[in-house]
């Protein structure tokens, strides 16, 4: 017997598989067997039968989930857009050069995004309050007291006021990024567009924006995720209601699930819920295959 034949060669495992073995395992664990199972009981009822789209069908028929869809994109629409438009403003002013105590007022931007999101809710939970809160007590003490509201308890206003917290809480995110943005663009750039005649307005639309939409774009599609399945804010401050006129799809899944015990329902929830944030993670993929 040749010495080959008495030691067979071993298979050699990269070293790089142990590496990322803990991650993969961890998320087969909590991301990967979660999803399969939610999306297997979609399609099962709960003896196990087979039962296609029906709880898909059933789900799209009610008047319930097509408000929760239009809840939904009401939130994420309006967080986005306010996370970037007061980021963008905040950006901008705290990149004045002769911006008195500059650094302070940059360090305070860290402040909301600091508060974990059960703090934030519960600090604008106080503020709301139709009685003691600080927005209705202003109101009365100027002579607007006519204006006073419930604002949690109204179902007109509930999901925009729950917005309102959203929009505080994160717009740091986009301040910090697009900060970091403006202080890489050259300032030769600014001084040749002085030299052309360029007013603010002309710099601002041909250099600063041109040099600020990678970030923007990133950032837009990152928070647009984020944001559309957030759950935090509110369950804490409305639960969903009044008379359901704050559920989106986070709150209507865990009712569905955990309180109706419609666990098929539910999965088929949150399928929709895939397919939606799918459209964004591909948007966002094919923005860097294609940079």
């Amino acid at each position: 017997m040749s010495l080959n034949e008495a030691h067979p060669r071993r298979v050699l495992i990269p070293a790089g598989v142990f590496y990322v073995m803990p991650a993969f395992i961890y998320l087969l664990v909590t991301c990967i067997y979660p999803f399969l199972k939610a999306l297997y009981t979609s399609f099962v009822t709960e003896a196990g039968g087979f039962v296609g789209l029906h709880y898909y069908q059933e789900v799209l028929h009610q008047e319930y989930f097509l408000k929760v869809i239009r809840n939904t994109f009401f939130f994420t629409g309006f967080s986005v857009l306010f996370h970037f438009l007061i980021g963008l403003g905040f950006a901008l002013l705290l990149n004045t050069e002769n911006l008195k105590y500059r650094n302070l007022w940059r360090g305070l931007q860290f402040l909301p995004w600091l508060f974990p999101p059960t703090v934030a809710a519960c600090i604008w939970i106080l503020m709301y309050h139709p009685v003691h809160g600080v927005i209705n007590t202003s109101l009365h003490q100027v002579g607007l007291g006519v204006m006073a509201r419930s604002w949690l308890g109204d179902p007109n206003l509930a999901l925009s006021m729950v917005t309102i917290t959203n929009v505080w809480s994160f717009y740091p995110f986009f301040t910090i990024m697009m900060l970091a943005a403006l202080q890489s663009i050259p300032e030769t750039l600014y001084e040749a567009a002085v030299i052309d005649g360029a007013t603010k307005w002309n710099s601002f639309w041909y250099i600063t924006l041109p040099h600020l939409k990678p970030v923007i774009l990133t950032v837009a599609l990152l928070d647009t995720i984020w944001t559309f399945r957030f759950f935090d804010l509110v369950w804490i401050m409305t639960k969903g209601g009044p008379m359901k006129a704050s559920e989106i799809f986070p709150t209507a899944i865990y009712k569905t699930a955990f309180k109706g015990f419609k666990f098929g329902e539910a999965a088929a929830m949150g399928g929709f819920m895939v397919l939606f944030m799918l459209f964004f993670v591909i948007l966002y993929v094919k923005y860097y295959t294609t940079e």
